[in-house]
């Protein structure tokens, strides 16, 4: 059986997919010919922010095991965004649109939010 953490885990890398496709589906549309540049960087953006939130989902769940956490934390904040780095060079020289990668982050984070939105308990 899967604990609480891995099923929202679940469920928000899901709804980042579907939201990612949904929205290069809607570039097709609207950047007609366009799509390996802007559809395709809205999917590689959405696919980082869910590798970035699987490291944190990782680290909060063996934070407690180090020493140092702090250090830790740093570490691994410094190793997730050399990753987006990379991700974003690499998508930038093979001519992804920069500005799609960033909406395809910004999906994931508006997928993390209806999570939250959807879940949310009232008082």
């Amino acid at each position: 059986m899967m604990d609480e953490i891995s099923q929202m885990g679940k469920e928000i890398r899901r709804l980042t997919l579907a939201l990612s496709l949904v929205v290069s589906g809607i570039s097709i549309f609207i950047f007609h010919g366009q799509f390996r540049e802007i559809g395709i960087g809205i999917i590689i953006g959405a696919l980082t922010g869910i590798i970035g939130f699987s490291m944190i989902m990782n680290l909060s769940r063996r934070i407690e095991l180090y020493g140092n956490a702090k250090a830790k934390g740093s570490a691994s904040y410094i190793q997730r965004y050399a990753i987006y780095m990379v991700v974003f060079l690499l998508a930038a020289y093979k001519g992804v649109n920069i500005i799609a990668l960033f909406i395809g982050m910004l999906i994931h984070k508006g997928a993390i939010l209806i999570y939250v939105f959807i879940h949310r308990k009232e008082d």
